[in-house]
């Protein structure tokens, strides 16, 4: 999910106003992750009523499952999988429309206050990745069940978007890697964005808060999925992607972006 924030992010730029040719946001931006903060969100695995495990990020992501190696609903277009991998191990697939997304494999340590999950797959492009994210325990003692937190995420391959201007106040924009793109006008209403790899019913809708600062609206099916602001630098070289979930302000996340 927080790779979809930060996709449908990128896609508010051309909502400065008549943006020429030469505007500093045209050209090609690609994410630094060691100038980037993506840790301190945090999410909660529990026992549902009917003996189904239960996912929640407190915010807008909630869905059960089991641990069976059956396919299960998650959110979206999305399907889950959990298979038991060992001692506190487990391995997960997710796919959308039957189509596999990603492969990912958890494991908790010895002393059960840490849970690494390495996950690899590949991007539309034809391009592989492995990114790997530690959480820290916050409540619980054993096994997946407890809330935990983000410490460490380490991306193997960074995300990289292209905009470009097709006429005054008109922007197109392109994902490369996962071939999700977007075109038109911005005006603060909900606008489609469309890729491969991005829920149906997605969209934007954003508002100029000054030259250099814009801020955000994801929506999935009408429904906010998530906010962010985004700040352009003053020399033009770099911008800040901050972005959260509804309802967890205080968990926000962000993405540090080097123009090319």
């Amino acid at each position: 999910m927080k790779k979809l924030l930060l996709v449908c992010a990128l896609t508010v730029f051309g909502a400065l106003p008549a943006l020429a040719a030469d505007s500093p946001w045209i050209g090609t931006w690609k994410l630094d992750p060691a100038k980037s903060h993506f840790t301190g969100d945090t999410f909660t695995y529990s026992k549902a009523a009917d003996g189904m495990m239960q996912y929640s990020n407190g915010s807008t992501v909630k869905f059960e499952f089991a641990i069976d190696g059956k396919e299960y609903k998650s959110v979206y277009d999305r399907t889950v999988t959990w298979t038991a991998a060992g001692d506190n191990a487990w391995d997960t697939v997710i796919k959308a429309n039957g189509k596999v997304l990603s492969k990912s494999h958890r494991q908790i340590s010895p002393d059960g206050k840490t849970m690494t999950i390495t996950s690899t797959g590949t991007r539309p492009d034809g391009t592989s990745f492995t990114n790997d994210l530690v959480f820290t325990r916050v409540t619980g003692t054993k096994g997946l069940v407890g809330e935990w937190r983000t410490t460490k995420v380490t991306i193997s391959a960074p995300d990289s978007v292209v905009i470009s201007s097709l006429s005054p106040g008109t922007m197109h924009w392109d994902y490369p890697a996962y071939k999700d793109s977007f075109e038109g006008k911005f005006d603060g209403t909900d606008l489609p964005f469309t890729g491969p790899t991005v829920p149906s019913g997605t969209t934007i809708s954003c508002k100029v808060l000054s030259p250099q600062k814009i801020s955000y609206e994801n929506k999935v099916d009408g429904k906010i999925t998530g906010y962010g602001i985004l700040t352009l630098a003053a020399d033009g070289k770099s911008f800040t992607d901050v972005s959260w979930d509804p309802g967890k302000e205080s968990e926000k996340g962000t993405g540090f972006y080097e123009k090319q």
